[in-house]
């Protein structure tokens, strides 16, 4: 058997130069990978939220009232109603998002539902933000929600 000089084979250069170039391409992909990420985690946490808002106005209507507290310092809300613990979602430790509604600092915001489920406050915008990405939330004055 022969043996052939010119091997079909990669010299090390070439194979450092393939390397940088796939390092390089591997991160400028990484802040959008990030963003992603955010915008992902941002939609599931106002996903959550609005379930948690429906649910609300289901109380309300079994038990005569109810209210959706949103404690925007601690980035967490829950269902203030008669009898039992509120059921707490911690959007912070879950999702990693910030909590901001419009027109208001840290202070929590109370969302009250009557036994009909209507809901007794102004039209609200809950903003919910995890690095660069944003989802948002309206809450209308009769206590639907509007997810954008």
């Amino acid at each position: 058997m022969t043996r052939r000089s010119d091997s079909a084979g990669h010299t090390l250069p070439e194979l450092l130069g393939a390397l940088l170039l796939v390092a390089a391409l591997a991160a400028l992909a990484v802040p959008g990978l990030r963003y992603l990420e955010g915008a992902v985690a941002a939609r599931a946490a106002r996903d959550a939220l609005a379930g948690l808002v429906v649910r609300g106005r289901t109380v309300a209507a079994a038990r005569g009232g109810a209210t959706v507290v949103l404690d925007l310092a601690g980035r967490r809300a829950w269902i203030d109603a008669d009898g039992g613990p509120p059921d707490v979602l911690d959007l912070g430790a879950s999702f990693g998002v910030a909590l901001a509604v419009d027109g208001r600092g840290e202070d929590p915001v109370r969302l009250r539902f009557d036994g009909l489920g209507i809901g007794r406050v102004t039209s609200r915008t809950v903003r919910l933000r995890r690095g660069g990405a944003e989802a948002r939330l309206t809450l209308s004055s009769y206590g639907r929600v509007r997810v954008w």
